[in-house]
């Protein structure tokens, strides 16, 4: 247990699982009283890296990007969790390879032990001077040896554009001088903020079949993303949007003709529709 600035850290029995409580803040809910899925995207990966890091120090020293993560709520998560709801977070190491590595967790509700959220998220160890992969250093293959032999579980992979047919909604965003991060690029939550403007302008306005209405008043059952380059301070992105299935939406961003960042939203629309369901 690692009482570390009042925060109680528990190990499991194999030393691979570190559980602490948590408990969001009242500036973290938007004006419809939910927590955005973007600020649930970043906390969720800042609360996976930090409870890692009490497991290995040495994790907080490699400079990595995020390739893709991937987060889906239970219906409950918008009913239950309120500033200073007791929550319990876990995170785990999945997988190592020689130069990603993946990680999952959990955010449970502390008095009923519901699983609220649980995802991955895969980091790709990189040279900062190259932007480029480059091997993890000797510690973490040694450390992590158990993991390089077991199968690298699925991860978000690359979607294909959609067919001529297919109804359209774009958004276009000037990468603002507040949005770039340490590593000096866009940082991974400000995309999915932005894809979901886009949904929320182009609901709005009709341009999906069954996503409509107030998106700020409707909770996201899943987001998954996948980021495929990076964006700067001054770059002019185009979200395309487009409906895939009734509830889910998807998003192809691009900087000319660069794709930048896909990301699929599903979203709760319809009370006791399969699109309304959740395995949680």
């Amino acid at each position: 247990m690692d009482q570390k600035k009042g925060t109680a850290y528990t190990l499991s029995e194999d030393k691979k699982t570190v559980t602490f409580e948590y408990k969001f803040n009242l500036w973290d809910f938007n004006r419809a009283g939910q927590i955005s899925i973007w600020t649930i995207s970043d906390r969720s990966a800042w609360l996976l890296h930090m409870g890692l890091s009490r497991l290995e120090s040495r994790l907080s020293t490699l400079r990595s990007f995020v390739r893709c993560q991937e987060w889906e709520l239970s219906p409950s998560f918008y009913s239950l969790v309120k500033p200073g709801t007791r929550l319990s977070v876990s995170s785990r190491m999945l997988h190592v390879g020689k130069t990603s590595m993946i990680r999952e967790g959990e955010i449970v509700d502390s008095s009923t032990n519901q699983v609220l959220v649980k995802g991955i998220i895969q980091d790709i160890h990189i040279s900062i001077d190259t932007r480029r992969p480059k091997p993890f250093p000797d510690w973490m293959k040694e450390k992590y040896s158990y993991l390089s032999s077991e199968p690298r579980p699925e991860t978000v992979e690359e979607f294909e554009d959609p067919n001529d047919t297919t109804k359209m909604f774009i958004y276009k965003v000037t990468v603002p001088p507040s949005d770039i991060d340490g590593n000096n690029h866009t940082n991974q939550r400000h995309y999915i903020r932005y894809c979901f403007n886009c949904a929320a302008v182009g609901a709005k306005q009709g341009a999906y079949p069954t996503v409509r209405g107030d998106l700020f008043k409707q909770g996201v059952r899943k987001v998954s993303v996948l980021y495929q380059k990076e964006s700067l301070e001054g770059d002019v992105l185009l979200v395309e949007s487009w409906e895939e299935s009734p509830g889910t939406l998807r998003f192809q961003v691009r900087k000319g003709s660069e794709k930048v960042v896909q990301v699929t939203m599903r979203f709760f629309v319809t009370s006791g529709s399969e699109t309304g369901k959740s395995k949680l």
